[in-house]
């Protein structure tokens, strides 16, 4: 696990992992520290891009925890078993999403637990184990291609930013834009995190698409204005009222194509 105080052994860890802005920032002028691999400029990003007139989006962010990585294996392996691990989850998802201004991350993962019956000590072993966290099947070979296209990636998630950083590393992916609920100062989905990641994008909403993992985000993403994709690999069922997504997949493999206008160009919601 990274402690973040030492920007020089982050930014030589490889050409996988998130450099915040402000190492970005202390190390400008200095590119050997900092491979293009980890982190390009989006004017950089954009010179490698391929035929950027015809894409269909100029950007893509994503949902970290539920859109990329699958974190509720290892919630459930927390609580001991899949039943109470999706109970827990599916309590905080609730408290978070109407949370509103920042509150400790931790605190609502605990209160969670503890509204279904569980120890609250569970939300520390669960920070403990954030670095076992894991991408969906096919997230890695999508998001390689989108970046090898020159589109630029962030991720907008509900969480701290110590844990955030350590689940971005967890795709494997490297992102331009991390915005977390702490930095925003409010949870999603309140405008706020999407807006702050679209500013450091420097991208408008209808040129970006956001790929929800909880059908949650429908609601923040409407209110902003952002075409969003769900993609539903924890087989969710939507909030009532809830917005549909342009697109509704259990997999990511024609997100690229979707994004560079290439295929699947019409409004539809499915399966595979």
């Amino acid at each position: 696990m990274y402690l973040w105080s030492d920007p020089v052994r982050i930014a030589r860890s490889g050409p996988h992992q998130y450099i915040p802005p402000e190492i970005r920032t202390q190390f400008a002028g200095r590119p050997h520290h900092l491979s293009q691999n980890a982190y390009a400029p989006l004017s950089q990003t954009a010179m490698f891009a391929s035929n950027p007139s015809t894409r269909a989006y100029d950007a893509v962010l994503f949902d970290l925890l539920t859109a990329l990585l699958d974190s509720w294996k290892l919630w459930n392996s927390v609580a001991g078993s899949e039943t109470a691990g999706r109970r827990w989850r599916a309590e905080y998802l609730k408290i978070t999403y109407t949370a509103g201004e920042y509150l400790p991350y931790e605190d609502l993962v605990a209160k969670a637990a503890h509204d279904v019956g569980l120890s609250r000590d569970l939300a520390k072993e669960l920070g403990a184990r954030y670095a076992e966290l894991e991408p969906w099947p096919g997230v890695r070979d999508a998001l390689d291609r989108l970046h090898a296209e020159g589109i630029p990636l962030g991720v907008v998630t509900n969480c701290s930013e110590e844990l955030g950083r350590i689940a971005a590393n967890c795709v494997g992916v490297p992102f331009t834009v991390l915005v977390t609920a702490e930095r925003a100062g409010y949870y999603k989905p309140q405008p706020q995190p999407y807006e702050l990641a679209l500013r450091e994008l420097r991208v408008e909403p209808p040129r970006c698409l956001f790929v929800a993992g909880s059908a949650y985000d429908l609601f923040g993403t409407a209110k902003v204005g952002l075409p969003t994709w769900w993609h539903n690999r924890a087989n969710m069922i939507a909030p009532e009222n809830a917005p549909a997504p342009l697109v509704c997949r259990d997999e990511l493999s024609t997100l690229p194509t979707y994004v560079l206008g290439r295929a699947e160009t019409s409004y539809s919601i499915g399966g595979r």
